[in-house]
């Protein structure tokens, strides 16, 4: 598995009650007072409980106050994109078990969803609602039943992740084919100018890179996508040359376009042709 830093601080002494703390039978070790925590020594099945996820009484609806942490917990598990996690909702024994069970469950889906918005590639959450049914302390007191109101991260398994595949754009005809293209979070997109002059692309008022002619062979302009979301472009000469780019974090498939029979070809007759390549097969 792959180094993993959380980048937190947690003081001894204070343990049970740290942003990140492990649940008891766990082989992960816990930091010491001036260390940051790793997770070198865990494992599949190794459990870490999220003391600073807070929502509103009798509601999965997280409060405001957990966004800070909730950011950290995506940043780590951005930058460990092959670990695998259960996001787990634990209640306390108040109230009904069924309806604790449907709470702990709509807890853990809402914390999936942040962390997803965040940027989290979905395929690495699955969420979990366990109700009343795995108490850590007696519910018979307030303090116990405060310490069985909680979400886990459990460790489930490795995400074994497809390569992200360079994908193109070509310019034919004073125009973008295709004028949008979805690709997953570290793909590489190259336009190719197969037009008789050349074109400025502006990201979303950025200045770009001008894509010169090249006697028919298609000068290029490649650029990475490495966060969500949505990046407008067009050229600062030809307004007609525009798209946009959607990076999600991830895809069902790829679609790849062909370039134009031959070089140089700019009839308004030529139709963008694209492949489509399910992910995984």
């Amino acid at each position: 598995m792959k180094k993993m830093k959380f980048g937190l601080l947690i003081v001894a002494g204070v343990f049970a009650w740290a942003p990140f703390s492990f649940a008891a039978g766990g082989l992960c070790k816990a930091p010491t007072a001036n260390s940051a925590l790793e997770l070198d020594g865990c494992k599949q099945g190794d459990t870490l409980i999220l003391r600073e996820i807070h929502f509103d009484t009798d509601s999965a609806r997280i409060k405001e106050m957990s966004f800070a942490f909730l950011d950290k917990v995506s940043s780590e598990l951005k930058e460990n994109p092959t670990i695998k996690v259960a996001v787990q909702g634990h209640t306390d024994s108040i109230g009904a078990a069924d309806y604790n069970m449907d709470l702990s469950q709509n807890r853990a889906q809402s914390v999936r969803y942040y962390l997803v918005s965040a940027g989290v590639n979905p395929n690495q959450l699955v969420a979990q609602g366990f109700g009343l049914t795995e108490p850590l302390a007696d519910n018979a007191t307030s303090q116990g039943r405060a310490s069985n109101r909680r979400v886990e991260l459990k460790l489930v398994g490795t995400l074994v992740l497809s390569e992200p595949k360079p994908t193109n754009v070509y310019i034919s005809t004073f125009h973008a084919k295709p004028m949008e293209l979805v690709v997953p979070v570290g793909t590489q997109v190259t336009w190719t100018n197969y037009d008789e002059i050349s074109h400025d692309i502006t990201f979303d008022g950025v200045p770009g890179t001008r894509i010169w002619t090249k006697g028919w062979k298609g000068d290029t302009y490649s650029l990475q996508f490495d966060n969500p979301g949505t990046y407008s472009y067009h050229c600062d000469v030809h307004k007609d040359v525009n798209g946009r780019i959607v990076v999600k974090s991830a895809v069902d498939e790829y679609v790849t376009t062909e370039s134009p029979i031959y070089p140089g070809q700019t009839t308004s007759s030529y139709e963008a042709k694209q492949t489509v390549q399910r992910v995984g097969g």
